[in-house]
């Protein structure tokens, strides 16, 4: 859960944008950044997997103790997890852009 958390605060915190901008090398840094988005949402699938397969073991085993409380807290990360998820999808999504811009004004295009 801790991780989930460390990876919601810094994906919205992060101005895709502005730290292209500000870069010494912007391609380099938007691809970078690219790669490291692209391996933070792989990572969330992942959890996001597990954690609906630890939910529906909940469901169907009842007989846990605080069992309801359980499933109403994992529901909740899971809808975080969406959040970050959708997140990092429209960040690769900026920084595809911007890519798309450098290869376009350097000719590539």
């Amino acid at each position: 859960m801790a991780s989930i958390l460390n990876r919601y605060e810094n994906i919205m915190s992060t101005n895709v944008c502005g730290m292209i901008e500000f870069a010494e090398d912007p391609m380099k840094m938007a691809r970078h950044l690219s790669h490291h988005m692209e391996d933070d949402l792989s990572k969330t699938k992942r959890e996001g997997a597990e954690l609906i397969a630890e939910i529906e073991k909940l469901e169907d085993n009842k007989s846990v103790p605080n069992a309801e409380a359980l499933l109403v807290a994992k529901k909740a990360e899971l809808m975080k997890m969406h959040e970050i998820v959708d997140t990092l999808i429209d960040q690769i999504k900026q920084i595809s852009a911007i890519r798309a811009a450098f290869f376009e004004a350097a000719g590539f295009y």
